[in-house]
């Protein structure tokens, strides 16, 4: 119902926007909420990015906070910096941070020019998020400074950026980052390792299988080796079958 009630506004386009704007702030009614915040992931009006940022980050709904954010990842480029903004934002919270940084994911190589520069932000929050966005810069447009970028992210202060940067390199599936992902398992850091293992698993590629099982043997009983054993056993499965995936082809 919800949805197609914001079908039929949608196809008013633009003029409905002002009375949209108006429900998202103002209306007690959280169904009434709920799709205005969706028909502005429908009609993408830029004008609207202060309402949107406003429902995202004060709406009580999680709903209404959820289409926020996916309305802003469709105006793309133009939402980077009041993502960024909410990132930075110490007052906001986890799951709010959470909806931003998806939706610069999901902007991805749209908001290439605006992302880059926030990989200086001293906030960890913030460079984890661009690096998310980075893996899609880099799928759509071969962006070779973006791949530098998630290089250095490797070398992040932060855990949590330098294992972000290690699932990006999985989602790349590229056998030439294949000594990335396996360097990944030798990291200090429990998070990068996990995502290392979980990546090597998901490449179905034969050279991924030798730095698993020897990082089964280092790990023994620590707090890694079902997720080492679960990644070893799944990527000797799919290689077993005979569908062997080489990532995609490329120097």
């Amino acid at each position: 119902m919800r949805f197609g009630f914001a079908e039929r506004l949608a196809a008013i386009g633009l003029p409905a926007a002002p009375f949209l704007r108006r429900a998202l702030r103002e209306h007690g009614n959280v169904a009434v909420r709920r799709a205005a915040a969706k028909t502005f992931t429908l009609i993408k009006d830029p004008q609207s990015m202060v309402t949107l940022g406003e429902a995202l980050t004060e709406d009580p709904d999680p709903v209404v906070q959820g289409s926020a954010a996916g309305a802003l990842a469709e105006l793309g480029g133009v939402a980077v910096p009041l993502l960024l903004a909410v990132l930075e934002d110490p007052r906001h919270s986890a799951f709010c941070k959470g909806l931003a940084a998806w939706a610069l994911a999901s902007i991805g190589a749209r908001g290439a020019e605006k992302l880059r520069p926030a990989m200086e932000s001293p906030l960890a929050d913030v460079r984890a998020a661009v690096v998310g966005a980075l893996g899609d810069q880099i799928q759509n447009s071969d962006d070779q400074e973006a791949l530098t970028l998630l290089h250095q992210a490797l070398e992040d202060p932060s855990e949590e950026v330098q294992a972000e940067a290690v699932t990006a390199f999985g989602k790349l599936q590229h056998p030439r980052f294949i000594p990335v992902l396996a360097a990944s398992l030798e990291s200090p850091h429990l998070e990068v390792r996990k995502n290392g293992a979980l990546a090597l698993m998901k490449c179905r590629n034969r050279a991924g299988l030798p730095p698993l099982e020897m990082a089964q043997q280092r790990e023994g009983d620590g707090p890694l080796a079902g997720v080492l054993a679960l990644a070893t056993t799944q990527l000797r499965r799919s290689l077993g079958t005979g569908s062997e995936d080489k990532f995609r082809t490329g120097s």
